[in-house]
């Protein structure tokens, strides 16, 4: 494989992830899954966290809230980035319902620059044809440019102020027809809008370097 197609919409890390807060969380949520459904070859959740944040500005008793999460979750990990702590709970599949308990907490809490209560959901999968169901092929050949990014990724973050970041790897060497016309329909299906700035169609240099070049699709949702 020389040439791959990909969308990346948008590092969760540069603080442009897309927002998705005109629908439900739960609605979110299942739109996510019916996604997953049509177009991925697996739904498995890889990770479920729920996280607290601290107050930014010492508004609500962070302590409280850990107690009564730890109640009904377990022992949470602390981050620390320097900036605001946050502890974080692994949830199972079947503590789904209780997560989204939790996120009702949010509407009794001061505002926050995060969270305050966020329910995180990541998803890893290859694609597969929604009218066949077959895996696309060659997925595996398709380069690990970020070991942070399996191929292909969505990270969903439901919260006050809820955002999807995802990174797509297509392996495609072309846009023809047949290409467009999935990127399309599969577009139509995400619970966002994709941004036509974010496709990329990476090519394989001589040296073995993989480079990127901007690549244009027009009105593809």
């Amino acid at each position: 494989m020389d040439k791959f197609i990909s969308y990346e919409g948008l590092p969760i890390n540069s603080g442009g992830a897309h927002s998705v807060n005109r629908k439900s969380s739960k609605v979110t949520y299942e739109e996510t899954l019916n996604f997953l459904n049509l177009f991925a070859d697996r739904t498995k959740t890889e990770s479920i966290e729920l996280t607290l944040y601290q107050s930014e500005k010492k508004e609500y008793s962070s302590l409280k809230l850990i107690l009564k999460l730890t109640l009904k979750f377990g022992i949470p990990k602390m981050r620390n980035d320097g900036w605001l702590k946050n502890w974080s709970w692994s949830l199972s599949q079947n503590n789904i319902e209780k997560g989204f308990e939790m996120l009702k907490l949010n509407s009794e809490l001061p505002k926050n620059i995060f969270g305050p209560i966020s329910l995180n959901f990541k998803w890893n999968f290859h694609f597969k044809n929604p009218k066949t169901n077959k895996v696309l092929p060659n997925q595996k050949l398709i380069p690990l440019l970020d070991f942070r990014n399996k191929n292909s990724k969505i990270y969903l973050r439901l919260s006050e102020k809820s955002t999807i970041s995802v990174w797509f790897a297509f392996p495609f060497e072309k846009l023809g027809k047949y290409e467009l016309e999935f990127i399309k329909t599969l577009s139509s299906k995400l619970p966002f809008k994709p941004s036509e700035k974010h496709w990329r169609i990476w090519k394989k240099s001589e040296k073995g370097n993989w480079i990127p070049r901007k690549l244009e699709i027009k009105n593809v949702s």
